[in-house]
């Protein structure tokens, strides 16, 4: 079971991402303010991280920096997501320190294969889970 921390301050967004993770048998933890997501990664040492790029505290890139500036979060692999334009948002979101960029909305099929892929391999790279 994979410990996946969602960040986002979509409401709806959240409790879908929380149930798909459920479905693949893994341990979803929602963060609805980004302001917090310290507080949120060392009480609950995630596996992995999902955050959106598009959110009112601070937006995922400011988000990402944070985490990577943070002594005990820099090697926890996140993925950004945003139904933005996969190019210029997943140049950005590697450019901003995440280990790649996945497109909403996130299907079943693309968490598992996002999920999958950056837990065995924790490699950089840009996913489109679009479809």
């Amino acid at each position: 079971m994979i410990k996946i921390l969602f960040i986002d301050d979509d409401t709806m967004t959240l409790r879908l991402m929380k149930k798909e993770a459920e479905i693949l048998g893994h341990e979803p933890i929602i963060c609805p303010d980004s302001s917090e997501v310290i507080q949120y990664i060392d009480n609950t040492n995630p596996d992995l991280i999902m955050v959106d790029i598009n959110m009112q505290a601070m937006n995922g890139f400011q988000v990402v920096r944070e985490i990577r500036n943070h002594d005990r979060n820099g090697s926890i692999p996140v993925l950004m997501l945003s139904a933005g334009d996969p190019d210029t948002e997943g140049k950005k979101a590697l450019d901003a320190g995440a280990n790649g960029f996945l497109m909403k909305p996130l299907t079943l099929n693309g968490m598992e294969s996002a999920v999958k892929g950056f837990i065995n391999t924790g490699q950089r790279m840009s996913v489109n889970a679009c479809c």
